[in-house]
């Protein structure tokens, strides 16, 4: 099990722990539990690789860290820089694929909530 994994997640802010792990990402998208896959985008949009690990505990911390906030049956996108956490558009919408519209599907009527210093 990775050493990050015992990090108690109160301890600091949503956005260090995904740093931890993930340093080059500026969005998260975070599929529900039965998909298995959770993406990392750059600040360029475009996918980046992260190992497994990773992957699995990004999308634990986010869930965890919006457990009330979000029906996690349906995919969201965390945004790192601004600790903003939005409901992933549909296939068929805008800002479903990052690169092509350069948005990462962060509109004001997505926006779930915000990761606030350790707030939930």
């Amino acid at each position: 099990m990775p050493e990050h994994t015992h990090l108690p997640i109160f301890s600091k802010r949503l956005e260090e722990h995904i740093r931890e792990l993930a340093p080059s990402a500026t969005l998260i998208r975070v599929f529900p539990r039965q998909a298995g896959i959770t993406y990392f985008y750059a600040s360029d949009y475009c996918r980046i690789s992260v190992q497994r690990e990773a992957e699995n505990e990004a999308a634990r911390l986010i869930r965890s860290w919006f457990s009330h906030a979000a029906d996690w049956r349906r995919a969201h996108d965390f945004h790192i820089p601004t600790g903003g956490l939005y409901r992933t558009p549909e296939p068929f919408q805008r800002g479903y694929i990052p690169e092509d519209d350069q948005s990462f599907g962060m509109t004001p009527h997505r926006h779930i909530t915000t990761a606030m210093d350790g707030m939930r």
